[in-house]
């Protein structure tokens, strides 16, 4: 895939709050990518200005090669559907699909062939005479999608666009827009704090903080080989523990030696500390004194498909594992806990004062 979209050393700020801090971001031909990150981490910020409705302080937008940095909104071959819709309350579901047809003066044969398209590929056929106040919540998502898609743009900007739908609602519609996407052949570039939206809908996922980004990778890779603490612990459940390289492919973790992969050919030399990500699925349960360290489940929830279990481990260090299993283990029981070592990341810890500030954000 050819590259469509880069943003190049961008910086925004508001008054003396620097919003963005320097980023570059490159986006391919017909990806999927989301921008993930907590509330003021700057992928809102991102967007509006790849929209044209903020202008950067510094740096430069190039789309399909060409510097539009300083181009209006109206005039990018890009679309936006925001969080709330913004749809015409006093239109039909049809007028609003077509109202940007309109505007550029499409003639009313065209709008109307338009407009069926767009209803028809959002699964709202038939509904080009309904009030936007009669639609549901989900349905007028699906209206906002189909008055973008109709103006055949190249990218689609997505912004939180799932955040005021209930759960099972937002779900469907993650299928929806994979489906979409797949089928119209353009460009998504989303913005969501959510991170189980980012994980199933995106080829690239671009992980945010404090106006920098902290990773950005498939989500396989964003979830299985983090680079740093924070995003580990944003991307889905974890046990994060400060440890101890004791050789190659062994670290130590609360005075306890653990076999890893790692070791000074990927950078993690004997002596050095380090960051250690264990996720709750990868530990295993066996009878007591058959695994690396003993421990005590002192709480146990139900979550649908599996059980969540919090275990005390007697080791250095006052530190509750977090511990998913498809098996119930009664609370005060002793168990072994093992982890395979394919399933140990060791990352570095913070060198700076800014790094370490973005880990205090977690």
């Amino acid at each position: 895939m050819a590259e469509l979209i880069r943003l190049e050393n961008i910086r925004k700020s508001y008054g003396e709050n620097e919003v963005l801090k320097n980023i570059t971001i490159s986006i391919q031909e017909k990806e999927f990518v989301t921008l993930l990150g907590p509330s003021g981490c700057g992928k809102t910020t991102t967007l509006r200005i790849l929209g044209g409705f903020e202008n950067p302080d510094s740096g430069r937008i190039l789309f399909d090669g060409k510097d539009i940095t300083n181009v209006p909104s109206n005039r990018r071959n890009l679309n936006t559907v925001f969080q709330n819709y913004a749809l015409f309350p006093h239109m039909t579901v049809g007028d609003n699909v077509a109202f940007g047809l309109r505007v550029k003066g499409m003639n009313e044969s065209d709008v109307k062939e338009k407009v069926h398209y767009g209803l028809k590929l959002v699964n709202l056929e038939g509904y080009e005479n309904r009030k936007i106040s009669q639609m549901s919540g989900g349905q007028q998502q699906r209206v906002a999608m189909a008055r973008a898609i109709v103006n055949e743009p190249k990218v689609l900007l997505l912004d939180e666009p799932l955040g005021a739908l209930d759960l099972k609602l937002r779900q469907e519609m993650q299928y929806e827009l994979v489906r979409l996407k797949h089928e119209l052949g353009i460009t998504f570039i989303y913005v969501t704090h959510d991170q189980e939206e980012a994980l199933t809908m995106s080829d690239k996922v671009i992980v945010m903080n404090s106006g920098r980004i902290q990773q950005e990778g498939t989500p396989e890779e964003i979830y299985n080989e983090p680079e740093n603490a924070f995003v580990a612990d944003f991307i889905g459940d974890s046990n994060i523990l400060s440890g101890k390289m004791v050789r190659n492919h062994l670290v130590r973790i609360n005075g306890v030696d653990f076999p890893c992969i790692d070791g000074s050919e990927n950078g993690f030399a004997p002596g050095l500390d380090v960051d250690v990500l264990i996720r709750p699925e990868d530990l295993e349960i066996h009878p007591a004194g058959k695994g690396i360290l003993d421990a005590k489940i002192t709480s146990k929830l139900f979550i649908g498909m599996h059980y969540e279990m919090l275990a005390q481990a007697d080791t250095e260090g006052d530190f509750e594992w977090l511990l998913q299993n498809y098996d119930s283990y009664e609370v005060g029981s002793m168990v072994g806990l093992y982890v395979r070592p394919e399933n140990i990341q060791i990352m570095h810890k913070p060198k700076t004062q800014e790094e370490e500030a973005i880990e205090i954000d977690i």
